[in-house]
């Protein structure tokens, strides 16, 4: 598996789904936010409506899991340990 955590330097939510991220998945991925160069191509190919999103792939690069809320990914990383 792997994400891809989409963040914006102004919502309000943002760094406590980072922190939870950061300290729960053990996994690789990437964060993005509204100041990475292909930020724009990334949440327009993502579908990403809001901040902050999580979307998890699979080993295929196909989207398994998407969550805004960190106890939304705790409960997607409990049935996935």
């Amino acid at each position: 598996m792997k994400y891809i955590l989409f963040t914006t330097t102004t919502c309000p939510k943002c760094p406590e789904m980072k922190e939870f991220v950061a300290e729960n998945v053990k996994f690789e991925g990437e964060t993005l936010d509204n100041n990475s160069p292909d930020f724009g191509a990334r949440i327009a190919e993502a579908e990403v409506q809001n901040a902050p999103t999580i979307v998890v792939y699979d080993d295929e690069s196909t989207e398994i899991f998407r969550a805004s809320e960190p106890e939304e990914l705790a409960s997607f990383l409990e049935q996935n340990k």
